[in-house]
């Protein structure tokens, strides 16, 4: 059975937005340090992050204290908005022409085939993303790690141990539920 899925450019584009969530906002994030957190190749990291960038979900800056960081909250960032950043424009159903060469001498099959066939793709397309639009990435990483408000720390800061870090922010907010 052949799986039809997202590329993995998309896990790792929804992993960029997390960390960048969860990220001071005063302070750009690294490349290299978004790079270390998820792996992979590191000018692969680049392209996806260059493809949020163009899709204006994250802003580049350049300099000493560059990096990037969330273009818009991400209470207003939807999946959606990441697949289509990372795949392009939807259209699961290929059109290779085989409805209309099996049936080219069968009118109005021949012509028709194809319409009906794409017309049914193109609305599972539109439902599908449809409902990935409302589901926002603050709502995702607040389920995500069970707490009410999306911590926030400075990832950039390679001396500290992060998670434990991150741990000890989620149990006072899970706390203070």
């Amino acid at each position: 059975m052949k799986v039809v899925q997202l590329a993995k450019s998309f896990e790792q584009a929804a992993c960029v937005l997390v960390l960048l969530a969860t990220q001071r906002p005063d302070m750009p994030l690294t490349a290299d340090v978004i790079h270390d957190r998820i792996g992979g190749s590191a000018t692969y990291m680049r392209k996806i992050i260059r493809k949020l960038v163009v899709a204006n979900l994250v802003a580049s800056t350049s300099g000493n204290n560059g990096g990037v960081q969330l273009a818009r909250s991400p209470e207003a960032i939807t999946i959606k908005d990441v697949v289509l950043a990372i795949e392009g424009p939807l259209q699961t159903f290929p059109n290779h022409g085989y409805f209309d060469q099996a049936f080219k001498d069968v009118e109005p099959v021949a012509d028709e085939g194809t319409k009906v066939v794409n017309a049914i793709f193109s609305q599972a397309d539109k439902l599908w993303l449809d409902f990935l639009g409302g589901q926002k990435i603050a709502t995702l990483i607040k389920e995500l790690l069970a707490v009410p408000q999306i911590p926030v720390l400075n990832w950039n800061n390679q001396s500290d141990d992060k998670m434990d870090e991150l741990n000890q922010i989620l149990t006072r907010m899970r706390a203070d539920k």
